[in-house]
């Protein structure tokens, strides 16, 4: 035993300090030279890893271990248990059963009484199982929380979304950061005019307007070549988030496994959304319209010609796009993208036709009806429009809060009748039941705000880009959005234009 130099590893996650004194640094150092000294070993060093989960062994501490096992400085390693070492299953055992043998290095966990050097060790390889699925076990535990609390509209995240910080007196609530606030309006701004994607994120670039991630202090790590640099993916991130129009969207985003840090997005249908739960920084007409234009730009990007019925055009058979793609180098020509992904079985058909020839069909008619219909009548379908998706929405805004108010008044009774049972004293009582007046009363606030906006619900917006059209000399994608929803393309060749508003055409 006197041969053995001695490396004591030390280990302390965030999770473990909810466990106790037990679980300190300091205390396991003592169990350890205790047992150093006990045995008349040779301690050489110590390794610690405060506040690291063991769930990685990307660990600093851990790391100068290794080097000095390499460099034969010591030839023992004792941890206080098997979790201590590390909680993967799959790397522990590569260091326990490859590289500690192959470097002559004996390793005992003393509360499990696991030691390499003799033969009794079955459950070594058993125990780091059952340390890999407590960790499983605790992260399912916590995501099933999490699961909840964000159904519930609570905000559950580390950081805010930018344009937002989380509010002092409570942290699943959400409040408006002005700051940033205004740079998302100028985001959706900038986009809905006709801007590009990448043109705004070069335009906040060069502006020196802090990106999300250094405007709310995280701690990115590693820092990427772009660091400061707004990219595209911030910015459709930004245009795409319903949180803005006041649904708190969460889940967007997730872990591989519980085992990496390394996230992916989730598709937009497994989004988490609770409306109405959190303040808006975006109208939604121009939420909605920015969307709208967002979906139509999605499949048209980097592929050459930059047409203005790009994404607007569908086979009126199979519901697929019509691609246009440049045949010669004088005409461009559309097809169904389906019949050209699987001609060979004979679905669907070409619906090939001139590009020129069609945005020519299309313009005139849409001029055509513009100069022929009363425009005067045309902005006030869009008025209309607007004005009755607002209504429904403030009429539902409206249902719900007067149930949360029942709902309070309900949890009244019942405290009522706790105090009454002697469940609770009449100072609780008193502090509870003031609070629930106080929140009955900030909700009856917020339903006569909300019948005072339905007196009033002109839409700038959608006024806007229709009395643009009014000058139609040319059409952009974005002023060409504004009025039609979609076209279709028969075998035959006819043409059918659906309109955003009801134009009655």
């Amino acid at each position: 035993m006197n041969n053995y130099k001695v490396g004591i590893y030390l280990r302390l996650s965030r999770e473990d300090e909810k466990e106790g004194e037990s679980s300190s640094i300091t205390n396991q150092r003592a169990l350890l030279m205790n047992y150093i000294k006990e045995n008349k070993l040779i301690f050489v060093d110590e390794y610690i890893d405060d506040g690291v989960s063991g769930t990685t062994f990307n660990r600093a501490g851990f790391k100068r271990l290794i080097e000095d096992i390499q460099k034969r400085r010591i030839n023992m390693v004792i941890t206080k248990d098997t979790s201590r070492l590390g909680r993967d299953h799959i790397e522990f055992g590569y260091y326990v059963e490859k590289f500690f043998p192959e470097n002559n290095v004996r390793y005992v966990a003393v509360n499990d009484q696991i030691d390499t050097f003799k033969q009794e060790n079955d459950m070594l390889l058993f125990k780091s199982a059952y340390n890999d699925m407590y960790v499983k076990d605790i992260s399912n535990k916590i995501r099933t929380s999490l699961w909840i609390k964000k159904k519930q509209g609570e905000f559950v995240g580390a950081y805010a979304p930018y344009g937002y910080r989380k509010d002092i007196y409570d942290k699943h609530k959400l409040v408006i950061d002005d700051e940033a606030a205004n740079v998302v309006r100028k985001i959706f701004q900038l986009f809905t005019s006709g801007i590009s994607i990448s043109q705004i994120a070069d335009h906040l670039t060069k502006e020196k307007i802090s990106i999300p991630s250094i405007h709310q202090g995280m701690n990115r790590g590693i820092k990427s070549s772009l660091f400061g640099i707004w990219t595209t993916r911030t910015i459709t991130d930004i245009l795409t988030n319903p949180t803005y129009i006041g649904h708190l969207t969460q889940g967007r985003s997730k872990k591989i496994s519980y085992k990496s840090k390394k996230r992916i997005h989730v598709p937009q249908e497994e989004w988490i959304i609770k409306e109405n739960s959190c303040p808006r920084i975006i109208e939604d007409e121009l939420f909605y319209f920015a969307n709208h234009m967002y979906k139509k730009n999605i499949h048209t990007r980097g592929r050459g010609e930059d047409l203005l019925l790009k994404g607007f055009v569908y086979c009126h058979e199979c519901g697929h796009r019509i691609g246009f793609r440049k045949i010669s180098s004088k005409y461009i020509y559309g097809d169904c993208n389906y019949y050209l992904k699987y001609r060979k079985y004979h679905v669907c058909t070409s619906h090939s036709i001139r590009y020129d020839l069609l945005e020519k069909v299309i313009l005139d008619e849409v001029k055509r009806l513009l100069a022929k219909e009363d425009m005067n009548k045309i902005i006030e379908d869009i008025y209309q429009q607007h004005i009755e998706c607002y209504q429904e929405k403030l009429r539902k805004r409206c249902i719900f809060l007067k149930k949360s108010i029942e709902m309070n008044l309900k949890k009244l009774d019942t405290l009522y009748e706790d105090k009454l049972s002697g469940f609770i004293d009449g100072e609780q009582y008193i502090r509870v039941k003031e609070k629930i007046l106080l929140t009955n009363q900030k909700l009856e606030e917020e339903i006569i705000l909300l019948e005072q906006k339905n007196t009033d619900l002109v839409s700038d917006f959608g006024k806007k880009n229709v009395m643009k059209l009014t000058h139609f000399m040319s059409f952009d994608r974005n002023l060409f959005g504004s009025l039609i929803e979609k076209i279709t393309l028969t075998k035959d060749k006819e043409i059918h234009i659906y309109y955003r508003v009801n134009c009655n055409f």
